[in-house]
């Protein structure tokens, strides 16, 4: 008889049981680790939420309302959102480290921006949060190191300064003329060009030849390019409706509404304080010399009995001193603030200053559709005030144009399309 021995039996249950061991082991090294990893994964989601809120609150604060960049207060607003957000203490953006920071970081590595005078990118990284594991130190894991990042695009507009401000399309032709702007800038929308004798300048420090498009010949400094089309820097001044009883002799009748004038011949026509409404075409007599203190000269549309706004195109009145023998005027007429010449701004009628002697305006030129032609062998000067017109034409070897103390006019185009990049 055959018996069987039951040692086989017992040494296979000890090895399930080793066996058994091994996989619980493993099963909860395997359950520490889902738990830990779970556990980092919401820490990590909410450092990721603080740099992404983080960075649009740079963003937002970038600019401010005059379109000058706030780097303190961006990088304030960005510590104290991720202090709301993720508990970031103060503290922790001294030693903060980020190999990828943007070319300009101020004050932490880890609120870094890529440009200091025009940024248009913030980038935010939380500093690195050391979290302790629960039962992931069985397999030595002791901590998970936890960080985020992001970076917020804004585009950052443009603030146009200039007391020359040629707005039209373009091309606008200089030829031989020179343009000199003291204490302020220029600006040009479309494109510009002088002859080889031409010449525009702007002289003071910060001051500054800006472009739309293109530019070719003699500029100092040189003209800068801008991506953006200029607006009308008056464009919020509400202009008044022309007013005024009908004249017929400005040199004698003083202010009002004119028709087409011829003011004087040799004579020195001197307009006395007020407004005076041009429905036609106001020409200088031979040789003449017109002069005038506290007065406001509006080109508007209509007739001298029934002046009205222009509308889109429209030519209405003129001012020409194509033969005259020197024109000083100054403005003042109630309601015009700084304005000496003013067309309405549809009127596209020619707006023609130069003459045979020095034109002298002390005030502002405002002739939004309209052509400067300021052409010949004099000048013209335009102290404490601007000049803003659709386009400039000068030539002439010794046709020179001078703005001198002029007022800047600003016209903006705001920060926009705040957006996280990555």
């Amino acid at each position: 008889m055959v018996r069987l021995s039951r040692g086989g039996s017992t040494e296979e249950r000890g090895a399930v049981a080793v066996l058994v061991a091994l996989i619980a082991v493993v099963l909860l090294m395997s359950a520490s680790l889902v738990i830990d990893l779970g556990l980092a994964r919401d820490v990590r989601g909410r450092a990721q939420n603080a740099a992404d809120a983080s960075a649009l609150a740079a963003g937002n604060v970038l600019y401010d309302a005059a379109g000058r960049p706030q780097i303190a207060a961006a990088t304030d607003a960005a510590r104290a959102y991720a202090a709301d957000n993720f508990d970031v203490a103060e503290a922790a953006w001294g030693g903060c480290k980020d190999d990828g920071h943007l070319d300009y970081a101020p004050d932490s590595q880890c609120i870094s921006f890529d440009d200091a005078e025009r940024p248009s990118r913030v980038r935010v990284r939380i500093p690195r949060r050391e979290v302790k594991t629960a039962l992931a130190g069985l397999v030595g894991v002791s901590e998970l190191h936890i960080s985020a990042r992001a970076t917020a695009t804004v585009d950052p507009g443009v603030v146009f300064k200039c007391s020359l401000c040629v707005l039209g399309e373009g091309p606008h032709t200089l030829g031989n003329g020179d343009a000199t702007v003291t204490a302020s800038s220029v600006h040009f929308n479309g494109s510009v060009s002088t002859g080889p004798n031409g010449h525009v300048e702007a002289i003071g420090d910060g001051n500054e030849i800006t472009v739309e498009k293109s530019a070719t010949g003699n500029y100092s400094p040189a003209a800068e390019k801008v991506s953006k089309k200029m607006g009308d820097p008056l464009g919020g001044w509400a202009m008044p409706a022309p007013y005024g009883a009908p004249r017929t002799n400005p040199c004698t009748d003083g202010p009002g509404v004119y028709g087409d004038a011829t003011l004087g011949n040799k004579d020195t026509c001197t307009l006395a304080p007020g407004l005076y409404v041009l429905t036609g075409t106001w020409s200088m007599g031979n040789k003449t010399v017109l002069k005038g203190t506290g007065v406001t000269i509006y080109a508007a549309c209509g007739t001298r009995t029934a002046p009205t706004r222009c509308a889109p195109g429209q030519q209405g009145g003129a001012f020409d001193a194509t033969n005259s023998n020197g024109v000083t005027l100054t403005a003042g007429a109630p309601g015009f603030g700084d304005l000496a010449i003013v067309y309405d701004r549809n009127n596209s009628r020619v707006l023609n200053i130069q003459g045979n002697g020095e034109t002298t305006i002390n005030g502002t030129i405002y002739a939004l559709s309209s052509l400067l032609y300021a052409n010949g062998n004099s000048g013209n000067q335009v102290n404490s005030g601007s000049i803003i017109v659709d386009s400039l034409y000068m030539n002439g070897q010794n046709s020179h144009l001078i703005v001198t103390n002029g007022i800047d006019r600003e016209w903006r185009v705001p920060p926009s399309g705040l957006h996280l990049a990555d």
